[in-house]
């Protein structure tokens, strides 16, 4: 799957107004909807996402992609990538996307999780992303 880069998503949605949202989207003023979904998998690997701290009526201004953090399971050797996306209004919080994508069964396998607006796909977290923390 082709995706679009973070300056591609930011370059898309500074300027709109976030005017509803659950756990699972951001609806934004020119109706457009933003979910975040499990894009590339492969047998028991997940990834998923959700937003959360979000404040309606608020103008993105700018989006931060956080770091990605490779993790890993206490009692297993599988790992785990997460990542905080924060959407801003002139340097303040209006809403927090967590992504997670982990690498299944024994660490043999992946996962993808991507923003998707309309039907393009942006700035994907894959399940080995990131340092160690």
């Amino acid at each position: 799957m082709r995706y679009k880069t973070e300056k591609e998503m930011i370059d898309r949605l500074v300027g709109k107004k976030i005017i509803d949202w659950s756990e699972d989207r951001l609806k934004l003023d020119d109706g457009s909807v933003i979910t975040i979904e499990m894009t590339e998998f492969d047998c028991c690997a997940t990834a998923h996402g959700n937003f959360k701290d979000v404040k309606i009526n608020a103008v993105i201004t700018d989006i931060r992609f956080k770091t990605p953090i490779l993790n890993n399971f206490d009692d297993y050797d599988e790992t785990y990538s997460t990542q905080e996306v924060v959407f801003v209004h002139n340097q303040n919080k209006i809403a927090q996307a967590d992504l997670y994508a982990d690498n299944g069964n024994g660490d043999y396998y992946y996962s993808v999780v991507a923003f998707k607006i309309k039907d393009v796909y942006y700035a994907p977290l894959e399940s080995n992303d990131g340092a160690k923390e």
